[in-house]
């Protein structure tokens, strides 16, 4: 490709305006050339507020737009970063991939999986470039357990994490204005976000995948709903969740999240059992296993096998760096024609994202065990894939 990528964005959001922030410091090096910005509220588009949130960011040589469609009908674009709310979307990645415009679309990208289905078959039919945001993928830390795991077999994962409502931010979207929360907490609502399993705990899920090199075969899963009296002041959300996956591979991954309100904590606890050794995220990720003649004479201190498989300090695998990380390796892969660089598609992240669908439905139906090919593909699920606003 001649010159750097032009790069559109819809959606200049809390999280659309951190990928502002990544992408004026690729512009920087010259590796994209921001083209277009788009949102459906002006004032998301002004300087003065980018600003704000965005450090070196000018809106000189872009051009806005008011709907996704005039980005996609200009001519500008050659990449589109969609940062959408889940609910939101209304066949935009479809139109973007007739157009041959390559596809980087935000997680969850629609809260039903029909509408997943179509944005696949849209992007597999034209051939174009696509990842979706999973962005721990691309965390140093991270992908030193993946590699790590490369050659050994993962038995269990088990991932706690602990939230607060409060750790909810205001978002930029007047979901009032839409039938949705006045106080534009989107992400405490179950009908924008789909729950929190699949608004963030699509993460973990996600991650584990990458961890063990494995996909989901099914899900069970049981929510504490938040009582209804403080839904209004709350969001209607469920209080904790806890997620069994079953892994096609034969191992087990388990997902405790929590959102209670006024605890103001958060907190987590992360461990992998393979086959001959427990992996736990301390300020070195290490890797508890015995090397040696087994069973040895003496049984070792824990120093003595504690090994170390990424060495500290570690950032968050959710912030500034893994966001540039991912967005930086989308756009080099199509500039460099190098699909390797994507450590995902559209196409492959669909396990992630049905599994937490289906997760919902478990809770839903009783904690009842739902496989996810059955999910994707059977009549007995069809009216849990389809979205009322479309159908």
């Amino acid at each position: 490709m001649a010159g750097p990528l032009r790069v559109g964005l819809v959606g200049v959001g809390q999280r659309g305006l951190q990928h502002v922030q990544a992408l004026v410091d690729m512009q920087a090096d010259e590796m994209v050339q921001i083209t277009a910005l788009a949102d459906p509220y002006p004032e998301n588009l002004e300087e003065s507020k980018i600003n704000k949130f965005v450090d070196g960011y000018s809106s000189d040589g872009i051009k806005m737009f008011d709907s996704a469609d005039g980005m996609i009908e200009s001519g500008l674009v050659d990449a589109i970063w969609f940062v959408i709310p889940p609910n939101q979307h209304k066949g935009e990645i479809e139109r973007a991939a007739e157009r041959g415009i390559a596809i980087f679309a935000e997680k969850p990208q629609s809260l039903f999986l029909d509408d997943i289905i179509s944005q696949d078959a849209a992007i597999t039919k034209a051939g174009v470039p696509s990842t979706v945001g999973f962005q721990m993928r691309h965390d140093r830390g991270y992908t030193d357990i993946h590699n790590y795991l490369s050659d050994k077999w993962v038995a269990a994962m088990t991932m706690i994490a602990e939230g607060a409502v409060e750790g909810h931010g205001v978002k930029h979207t007047r979901t009032e204005e839409q039938g949705g929360p006045a106080n534009r907490v989107w992400t405490a609502n179950r009908a924008w976000s789909g729950t929190s399993i699949v608004e963030a705990g699509i993460h973990q899920t996600d991650i584990m995948r990458y961890w063990s090199d494995d996909d989901v075969d099914w899900v069970r899963a049981t929510y504490t709903d938040r009582p209804a009296e403080l839904h209004e002041t709350e969001g209607d959300n469920p209080i904790a969740y806890t997620v069994t996956y079953g892994m096609k591979k034969g191992g087990v991954a388990n997902i405790i999240f929590t959102k209670p309100a006024r605890s103001y904590y958060g907190g987590r606890f992360d461990v992998i059992i393979h086959t001959h050794g427990t992996i736990k995220l301390e300020d070195d990720f290490v890797d508890y296993t015995f090397d040696g003649d087994w069973p040895p004479a003496q049984n070792p201190t824990i120093d003595q096998v504690r090994k170390v498989i990424s060495a500290g300090p570690h950032n968050t695998a959710m912030g500034k760096e893994s966001t540039r990380g991912i967005g930086q390796a989308f756009a080099n892969s199509i500039t460099e024609s190098d699909p390797s660089k994507r450590l995902n598609s559209f196409n492959s992240s669909i396990n992630s994202l049905a599994a937490v669908l289906a997760a919902n439905i478990s809770n839903d139906l009783d904690g009842e065990k739902i496989v996810i090919d059955e999910f994707i593909n059977d009549d007995k699920y069809a009216k849990y894939r389809i979205n009322p606003n479309r159908a």
